[in-house]
């Protein structure tokens, strides 16, 4: 009776460890991008897609460099152009989320000023 206890003891513990184990490993990690949408990137800048239940939404950022002076312009079906606000973007940093409807290719551009003159950084494409 004692091991039939013990086993019950063990196994209850086990099976509690793995669920807990299995709940905190399927929770996505914060900042990950287009984690379930298509994404691609172009020079400096990548544009990101997630699914929602009645479009998808757009989000884009300079990847890798900083742009001093720049802002990002995002368009797709269902979207028209929508711009970041000018001024200083550190890579990484993502741009609000657009929301859209349809399917197409959901386009980014980044641009930055230099010289006086604006000067376009990567222009990402994928299909939504």
């Amino acid at each position: 009776m004692k091991t039939r206890r013990m086993a019950w003891l063990v196994t209850s513990a086990v099976a509690a460890f793995v669920l807990s184990s299995a709940g905190s490993a399927q929770a996505a990690p914060t900042g990950t991008a287009g984690a379930n949408g298509p994404s691609g990137c172009n020079n400096n800048v990548c544009v990101y897609t997630a699914y929602t239940g009645s479009g998808y939404e757009v989000w884009a950022e300079f990847d890798h460099s900083s742009v001093q002076d720049g802002h990002l312009d995002v368009w797709g079906p269902g979207l028209s152009r929508r711009s970041s606000p000018n001024g200083y973007w550190p890579a990484g940093y993502d741009t609000q989320r657009w929301s859209g409807r349809g399917s197409g290719q959901v386009c980014a551009e980044g641009w930055s000023r230099y010289g006086g003159t604006w000067h376009s950084v990567g222009l990402p494409c994928v299909t939504i």
